[in-house]
Order: structure tokens, then sequence, then C-alpha cells
């Protein structure tokens, strides 16, 4: 598990909206029971997500939108086989992050 890898949702209920989650933790952290992630969602019809919070990513051809206020965790257990590793987002991605926690 690396981060900034890219997983299929686990919620299968959440799949149709959230197609995949993102790890964020640090691959430092490897003993944890649980993962940090951050759901990419679909973009709505009609929608203007907040660019800096809420950056689009394009996963598997696909432009989606990182939904940061939605970060969670899951068991690694629930995270196999990466679909795609998202680190060429790394900037906007802790920009996100930033926003979210700092304000800035």
């Amino acid at each position: 598990m690396a981060q900034f890898d890219v997983y299929r949702n686990p919620v299968d209920d959440l799949r149709d909206e959230q197609p995949y989650v993102m790890q964020i933790q640090t691959s430092f952290l490897n003993s944890p029971e649980s993962r940090i992630c951050i759901p990419i969602s679909r973009i709505k019809a009609g929608a203007q997500p907040m660019s800096k919070l809420n950056p689009e990513m394009e996963v598997q051809g696909e432009l989606l939108v990182l939904e940061t206020l939605f970060m969670t965790s899951f068991d690694p257990s629930y995270l196999r086989r990466p679909v795609a590793n998202l680190r060429s987002d790394a900037d906007a991605i802790w920009s996100a992050l930033d926003y979210a926690l700092h304000g800035y």
C-alpha cells in the first residue's frame, strides 16, 4: 500500500457516486489497523465543485473530483489491488487538505 494509491470503493452502496477511494496515509505507518482515505466521486451534472477543496482527478480515463471533506478510514483488508496512483496530483491533494484543515 502506497500513499495516493486509488482503490475501488469498498462500500458497494456508494460505488455509483463514489467509485474510488484514495489512501492519503503515509506509507511509513505500516502497522495501523486502518488507512485514511478520501473518496473520489463522479461530478454531478450542473455541479460546480470548489476546485481548491475538491480538485478534479483522472482515474481510469474518467474525470472525477476529490471529496476532501468526506475523509474516512478503512481496514487495509478492504483495500486490495490499487487501480491507480495519484502521486502526480500530490500538490492539488495537499492543497485541498490544507484548505480543509487550516483554511488556506
